[in-house]
């Protein structure tokens, strides 16, 4: 048992060792999400992002820990304050310092508890810290570091009253009041090696390793895993550097790999592995962080050179982590806290994830991201196993073959669009579908061609003219066009059909229609309108209450109660989509009742009353594409700088996501495909001129009530057909002050 004692605590000490070895960085990750309009891909998912509420870590990966339970949080009594104990280092440092740190705030403001901080200054400081936390009789001590894992555990025994939540921390059979929270390397892995396998050209990536203990052994065995996963043909080359502080033995190996052909380097070695990404992305060679966001650590927030070729980073929630075991202590029924063991951090609670890919973006290909979502979506689910084992990191079972390949269109495949009325450019969602097939066919090597309908008796015409030209799929944009549509889908069943902005019931295998969750859009609208606001009282023009407009209207009114219960919500129901007039005049009613957010969510009508608004000098938000380009011509519009944000529909993801799916056993014909916050198809646009007054923690609080649309821990209480309210699912006022 000594011997076990020994390894697991020495096991402990380089766990943590390759977690915040790494973090050196002192630019703070800013808090406006510079990925909002990034389609983040689809889970395929509702929940791109999906992680479910978090949940209480696999018993599997608990080492013999006892099973926690919602009890013991109970047994201990309420928790009404909570003080953390960084490691040496500070709150904005960038890293598990400031991720806890993130994770406590949250809670404190969510549950309304008492918090403070200590920022340690040397490691002789460690007891003293907490026992002045103790001395001060807060509840719960939250310490960061594998460091601090001695002083945790001495300060836990010696106040049995208090709960203590160790970041980084390994401890066997701890007391109840003490858990240890830990990672899932090997899924962390799997997911940058999957990156790296769908984005080599070469046949060939790397990765840089720190010293070859478990948790560096279970990103290694995970990454070369989830590169097999998606690409049975690519090479992996790998080395263990003896040092996790060795920056330029880092960059060394990463030269070394290049050298032998390498087009993706991963590093996961703390200051070593960043030292190897960041002289390969200077090199322009693709490469992908780990622990935390690395483009706002190692590459400066964009600034060091090669931040564009920065493509992700294996993450650790640490925030979410603290912030799960903060609500376990005050919400004991919800069984989070986990006293007694260890709280792992994976995929199924959102702990472990992939970072935005930032300025790589443009250059991800959209299948490439769906695909990458789908592996984060599998390893929660459990449907996707890595085949490392998630205690020792080696290797249970190894993936020898292509499990998830790159789609591949049968030869010769072509796609035709067929316009509502108007032209490709035209700001319109003609514009955008087209956008989206022009994607696809570039990324694919697909024939595209598109047709623009100059009246609406042109819409059989010219669909049949597409369908003579033998192609395989025909996209077809608005309502309008949704008769003629499902008419040639039922005489031409091999030929595919996406019909956008359309409805059918029952429709033919060959057709789908998309359509969209317009009451995530509205409830972002309406948070932000509610965060904003300094009268209290908000506005929106609405067109005719058809069933997407009561979406729009409900779920904006949910939204700003959800962050303001006591908002005043102003809204009208104008009969008409083409009359900007009318729009004008309800937002100069709204206006003199004291709104000073409009939202305008009514076609022209709605546009009509934003450009009114922002004219007199009122926040506004627009809806559907990013007005800012059309509304408000790319700021040109006098009022452009008082456009906050747009709700946006993402019509260019879902035809994009369509035609993809035709040729990779994912397209939803026979139904309808719905565009929301789950796979990127809902989002906000950016803030442009408005930027500057938007708080960092409006934005902060903006972005993550779209991840929790997106892993559904937040419900919008619309029901997302009709879009009436669903009372029993309208989600519990978070108040945000700022």
């Amino acid at each position: 048992m000594k011997q076990l004692l020994t390894f697991l605590m020495l096991l402990a000490v380089l766990v943590a060792l390759t977690a915040c070895g790494g973090a050196q960085p002192t630019v703070a990750p800013p808090t406006q999400a510079p990925q909002a309009t990034q389609a983040p891909a689809p889970t395929t998912a509702p929940e791109p992002t999906k992680a479910p509420e978090p949940t209480q870590a696999p018993e599997a990966t608990q080492a013999a820990a006892p099973e926690p339970t919602g009890q013991t949080a109970a047994a201990m009594g309420p928790v009404e304050s909570v003080c953390l104990v960084t490691d040496v280092g500070r709150i904005n440092d960038g890293t598990f310092n400031q991720f806890a740190y993130e994770g406590m705030q949250r809670a404190a403001e969510e549950f309304g508890l008492k918090s403070d901080f200590i920022e340690t200054q040397s490691q002789t400081d460690y007891d003293q810290n907490i026992n002045t936390c103790v001395s001060e009789n807060f509840n719960a001590i939250v310490t960061v570091g594998f460091l601090i894992a001695d002083a945790t555990l001495k300060a836990a025994q010696a106040n049995p009253d208090v709960m203590f939540i160790g970041v980084d921390q390994f401890f066997e059979n701890p007391p109840k009041n003490l858990v240890g929270i830990q990672y899932r390397e090997d899924q962390g892995g799997f997911l940058a090696g999957a990156l790296a396998g769908m984005m080599t050209e070469s046949g060939t990536v790397g990765a840089v390793y720190g010293i070859d203990i478990p948790p560096v052994v279970k990103f290694r065995n995970g990454f070369e895993q989830g590169v097999r996963y998606v690409n049975d043909q690519a090479n992996t080359l790998g080395v263990y550097v003896p040092s996790f502080t060795d920056p330029a033995a880092g960059a060394s190996t990463a030269e070394q790999f290049m050298g032998e052909g390498a087009d993706v380097i991963f590093g996961a070695g703390g200051p070593t592995g960043s030292g190897g990404i960041k002289r390969a992305a200077e090199q322009g060679i693709w490469v992908i962080g780990v622990d935390q966001d690395e483009y706002f650590t190692t590459f400066g927030s964009g600034s060091t050179p090669g931040a564009d070729k920065l493509l992700s980073s294996a993450v650790k929630r640490v925030d979410l982590g603290v912030y799960d075991q903060i609500k376990g202590l005050v919400q004991p029924d919800s069984k989070l806290w986990a006293g007694g063991g260890l709280y792992i951090l994976d995929t199924a609670n959102g702990g472990i994830t992939y970072a935005p890919f930032h300025d790589a973006s443009p250059q991800v290909p959209r299948w490439a991201a769906v695909q990458l979502e789908k592996i984060r979506t599998g390893l929660a689910d459990g449907s996707i196993d890595t085949g490392v084992d998630p205690v020792s990191g080696e290797l249970k079972t190894k993936i020898s073959e292509t499990v998830l390949p790159k789609p591949q269109p049968p030869e010769g495949f072509k796609v035709c669009l067929v316009t509502d009325v108007g032209r490709i450019n035209d700001g319109t969602f003609n514009q955008f579908a087209y956008e989206g097939m022009k994607r696809a066919a570039e990324e694919f090597e697909l024939q595209s061609d598109f047709i623009e309908t100059q009246s609406q008796t042109d819409y059989d015409q010219n669909i049949n003219t597409c369908v003579s030209e033998n192609f395989n799929a025909i996209v077809t944009v608005g309502f309008l066009i949704a008769d003629a549509t499902l008419k040639a889908a039922q005489a031409n069943p091999d030929v595919m059909f996406i019909g956008v902005d359309q409805f059918f019931e029952n429709p033919p295998k060959n057709l789908v229609g998309i359509q969209y969750r317009e009451d995530q859009g509205g409830f972002l609208a309406g948070a932000l309108a509610c965060m904003m606001t300094e009268s209290g009282t908000v506005g929106a023009v609405y067109g005719i209450d058809i069933p997407p407009v009561v979406k729009f209207r409900n779920g904006f009114e949910n939204g700003c109660h959800y962050v303001n219960p006591d908002g005043n919500t102003l809204g009208v129901y104008v009969p008409s989509f083409t009359d900007p007039a009318a729009g004008a005049s309800t937002a100069e009613q709204f206006m003199g009742e004291g709104a000073d957010v409009i939202f305008g969510a009514g076609g022209p009508t709605g546009s009509g009353g934003i450009k009114r608004a922002a004219e007199q000098g009122i926040w506004v938000i627009g809806v559907d594409q990013d007005e800012y380009f059309t509304t408000f011509g790319s700021g040109s519009t006098p009022g452009a700088d008082k456009l906050l944000s747009s709700a946006v529909k993402r019509v260019d993801l879902g035809v994009y996501d369509q035609i993809v799916g035709i040729f990779s056993d994912s397209f939803a014909g026979g139904s309808l495909y719905i565009l929301d916050a789950a796979n990127g198809g809902i989002t906000y646009a950016p803030f442009h001129d408005a930027g500057q007054a938007i708080p960092d923690a409006i934005a902060k609080n903006l972005e993550q009530i779209r991840v929790d649309l997106a892993n559904a821990s937040l419900k919008t209480g619309v029901d997302p057909v009709t879009g009436e309210l669903k009372k029993d699912e309208i989600p519990e006022p978070q108040p945000f002050q700022n």
